[in-house]
């Protein structure tokens, strides 16, 4: 009997190593930037595990955590563009190219640049649910939360948090259902803009997503619009 329950001890272990190692490999299995965003992530400081754009002493900066799976320099034109407007972004990869996996991935750039006298967090997907939990920890250092086809990871609905939410209108992952849903888990003065015939993908420079719908709009076109919106938010 102990050596058949042995033999069953030791096959569980093997079933959940084989999950983990499974697991592992498949959060490795990352979405590339493409050649355009490479280009733009050409033009950041590159700082320990992150991009930096703009000043360091700008009066407000941006922390971006990249959606699952995507590499932080397919978010490299937020940088370029928001720079140009004054702010200062940094875009940080995340443990097991997960943002959920790393929520306090702000919490070293914040403390690296004193002279900014605002903080945003947000990010992409998943990215900015984990973002959201860092702001709900950190509300005496962050002001806001940018939602780029996201929701909260938990309601801020009693939070002080300034917060926008910019989505695709047929976006497959973060659907058009999910965003109307995160109102009741964030303030009442959240600004929603929802960008038409905007899908998930189109939120990087990263090419196609599994479970996404195709858009007509190209890439830069939806990011133009998306960035619009950060500038007239913040």
């Amino acid at each position: 009997m102990k050596k058949k329950l042995k033999w069953i001890g030791l096959g569980l272990l093997g079933v959940i190593l084989v999950a983990i190692i499974g697991f592992l490999v498949w959060t490795q299995l990352t979405y590339g930037a493409t050649e355009e965003a490479l280009g733009y992530a050409a033009e950041a400081t590159a700082v320990d595990n992150r991009l930096e754009f703009g000043q360091t002493d700008s009066k407000v900066g941006v922390i971006l955590y990249p959606g699952a799976k995507v590499e932080k320099e397919a978010y490299a034109y937020y940088g370029t563009r928001l720079a140009e407007e004054g702010v200062f972004v940094a875009i940080p990869s995340v443990r097991l190219n997960l943002g959920i996996a790393d929520i306090d991935a702000a919490e070293d750039i914040i403390a690296a640049h004193p002279d900014i006298e605002r903080w945003v967090v947000g990010g992409h997907s998943l990215g900015g649910s984990a973002a959201s939990g860092y702001a709900l920890e950190h509300e005496e250092q962050v002001e806001g939360v940018i939602f780029l086809a996201s929701y909260p990871i938990s309601t801020m609905a009693d939070s002080k948090l300034r917060v926008l939410s910019v989505s695709g209108e047929i976006d497959g992952l973060a659907t058009p259902a999910d965003i109307e849903a995160s109102r009741d888990n964030v303030p009442d003065d959240a600004v929603f803009h929802q960008i038409k015939d905007g899908n998930h993908a189109n939120f990087g420079m990263y090419g196609p997503q599994n479970g996404d719908n195709d858009s007509p709009l190209s890439t830069k076109e939806q990011l133009d619009e998306i960035i619009d919106q950060i500038i007239d938010w913040l």
